[in-house]
């Protein structure tokens, strides 16, 4: 037997590249997969925060133009802040995702005051929590008949995430 034979060692070798190969390839895909995952759950997130902020700032500006939406004992509203999204509920959207988002509104707690305090909460249909919230202040004693009241926007927060409503 001659110790310099090289008989067999590109077998050896041929094998070791292909297990190499096998290993960075899989390591790869599992990332490809990851982040095809990590996207689609993203789409989804920015699709319902996009849904319900969209009916949220819609209720606002239903409520500019009719300045019985948050009055206090309204009908449409709640006493106070709903944390899931139960009847009544001012406004109902679909987005071009086919997203439903409701919104759910209180109304204001003072009958003397001449402005309106109204926190508009805003849930996806798929979801029992909050997505987004904001509470303004509709000035309608300083507007002048006939033209919308200014509005306040207080806060806008987004709930979830740590957040809360």
């Amino acid at each position: 037997m001659n110790v310099h034979e090289e008989d067999g060692q590109v077998l050896v070798l041929a094998v070791a590249f292909l297990l190499f190969a096998a290993l960075v390839i899989g390591t790869i895909l599992t990332f490809a997969n990851a982040s095809e995952l990590s996207t689609a759950r993203l789409r989804e997130q920015r699709n319902s925060v996009y849904a319900a902020d969209g009916a949220t700032d819609a209720a606002i500006q239903a409520a500019r133009v009719d300045a019985t939406v948050g009055a206090y004992g309204d009908p449409r509203c709640h006493a106070s802040n709903p944390t899931s999204p139960t009847g009544p509920i001012l406004l109902t959207t679909t987005s071009n995702n086919s997203t439903v988002a409701s919104v759910v509104c209180t109304w204001s707690s003072d009958p003397l005051q001449p402005d309106r305090k109204v926190t508009c909460t805003g849930f996806v249909a798929s979801q029992a929590v909050p997505v987004v919230q904001a509470q303004v202040i509709y000035h309608d004693g300083s507007a002048a008949a006939g033209t919308q009241p200014q509005v306040n926007v207080l806060s806008w927060t987004y709930c979830g995430h740590g957040a809360p409503c």
